[in-house]
C-alpha cells in the first residue's frame, strides 16, 4: 500500500487532497495555524502541522510553521518552549494569550525536528530540537516519588493531586529522545509512562481525558469531586489508541499492543452497533448521543492491528462518506481534520513517516 511518505508518487491521494486542503482551510500564508472555531492558534496545531508537512514531504510548508512559531510562541528563542495560546488582539495585532507551554506539543515539535533533520540533511533542525529536551525535562517532567511524569506543562506541578495527561505520552518520541539525549533517563521515563497508562485504564478499557496523581507517591487518586467528569473517555482520550497503535508500528511495543487489546469493548461496541457515542463514563457508559468522526480516525490504525475487519468497516461505513472533496465532515474542525488525517496515514503506511528511526 502506498504509504504517506511517498505522498508525492503516482496520482492524486487522499492524503494529499486533504493535506492541500487543511492548507488552505487553516494554514495562513505565513505559517500561522487557525484554529476557526475558537479563533485562535495554539501550539498544538503549529506541531500538528510540523508533522503534516513532514509526513507528506512539504519542506516550505515545514520552514513556513517553524518560522511562525519561533517568532511568536517562543519569543525569537528557538529553544524556548512555545506558548500554547496566540489570538488577535483587537484590530489586526496578536498577541500571545497565555505563556503556559503544553508538553504535547512541545513533544511533537521536538520529535518533528529530529525527524526532518533526518528526512532533509537538516542539521539546523536536529540543533532545535536538542535545545528543546533540556527545556522539555526541567520545566515539564516531574518525579513522584519513585515515578517520573511528563506533566501537561509547567503549571501542573504546583497542583495538588498533579493532573496527568495519558494523550499526552508519546513513546515513540521518548525513545528518540533517549537515544539523542543520554543525560536525561527519557527511558525511565517512557517506561513510567506506560505503568500509568496502564493503571489509568478502566475495567472497560477506556482512558481517561485527565488523571490525577498523589503528589509524594505519584500513584492514580480519584479526581476531585468538581472534577469527576475529567475520568471520562472523550476528547483528550481519543489520542491514546493512536499513540499506541503508531508504537507497534514502529517498535513493535507488545506493552502498546497489550493496552490495545483491553481497549475491546469499543471495537465489540462498534461491531454490535455501527456507531460509538463520543463520550463515555469509565464504566462505559454513554455521555453522549451523538458520535465524533476523530474518534474514528484515531481508533482505524488501532483496529487495523487488532480488528482488521472492524477497520475497513470504518473506512467504508464512517470515514469515506464524510469526505467532501478536501475535507471530511465539518471543514471548520480543526481537530477533526487533523485526527482523521493522521488515523488514515498510519493506517495506510504507518512505517513511512520519512526520517522515523
Amino acid at each position: 500500500m502506498m504509504g504517506p511518505g511517498c505522498l508525492g508518487s503516482g496520482g492524486e491521494d487522499v492524503l494529499v487532497t486533504t493535506w492541500r486542503g487543511y492548507q488552505k482551510e487553516f494554514i495562513r500564508h505565513n505559517g500561522r495555524v487557525v484554529d476557526p472555531r475558537r479563533e485562535l492558534t495554539t501550539s498544538e496545531g503549529q506541531a500538528y502541522a510540523l508533522v503534516r508537512a513532514l509526513w507528506a514531504q512539504d519542506r516550505r510548508t515545514f520552514r513556513k510553521v517553524l518560522g511562525w512559531t519561533e517568532r511568536h510562541l517562543q519569543a525569537g528563542d528557538p529553544h524556548g518552549l512555545p506558548a500554547w495560546h496566540w489570538a488577535r488582539d483587537r484590530g489586526p495585532v496578536g498577541s500571545v494569550q497565555d505563556p503556559n507551554s503544553a508538553s504535547d506539543a512541545d513533544v511533537w515539535i521536538a520529535y518533528a525536528l529530529l525527524l526532518a533533520a533526518d528526512a532533509w540533511d537538516e542539521p539546523d533542525y536536529r540543533a532545535r530540537a536538542l535545545g528543546l529536551l533540556p527545556r522539555i525535562w526541567t520545566d515539564e517532567v516531574a518525579r513522584l516519588g519513585e515515578r517520573l511524569v511528563l506533566l501537561p506543562g509547567p503549571w501542573a506541578r504546583y497542583e495538588d493531586p498533579v493532573r496527568f495527561n495519558p494523550s499526552y505520552v508519546l513513546p515513540f518520541a521518548l525513545r528518540r529522545f533517549a537515544q539523542e539525549d543520554p543525560e536525561r533517563d527519557w527511558g525511565q521515563l517512557l517506561d513510567d509512562s506506560y505503568a500509568l497508562l496502564d493503571e489509568s485504564l478502566s475495567p472497560a478499557g477506556l482512558p481517561p481525558d485527565w488523571a490525577f496523581l498523589d503528589t509524594a507517591t505519584g500513584q492514580l487518586v480519584p479526581p476531585p469531586d468538581d472534577q469527576a467528569t475529567l475520568a471520562n473517555f472523550g476528547f483528550e482520550a481519543f489520542r491514546v489508541p493512536w499513540n499506541l497503535a503508531a508504537d507497534v508500528a514502529w517498535h513493535d511495543e507488545p506493552r502498546a499492543a497489550a493496552l490495545l487489546t483491553r481497549m475491546g469493548p469499543l471495537a465489540q461496541e462498534y461491531r454490535d452497533t455501527g456507531s460509538l457515542p463520543a463520550v463515555r463514563a469509565p464504566d462505559g457508559t454513554p455521555q453522549a448521543t451523538w458520535d465524533y468522526l476523530g474518534l474514528y480516525g484515531c481508533l482505524l490504525p488501532a483496529w487495523g492491528q487488532t480488528e482488521p475487519e472492524l477497520a475497513q468497516r470504518v473506512l467504508t461505513d464512517v470515514i469515506a462518506p464524510s469526505r467532501d472533496g478536501r475535507t471530511w465532515g465539518d471543514p471548520s474542525d480543526y481537530y477533526a481534520q487533523n485526527l482523521l488525517w493522521f488515523g488514515l496515514a498510519l493506517h495506510r503506511g504507518g512505517a513511512a513517516l520519512p526520517g522515523r528511526s
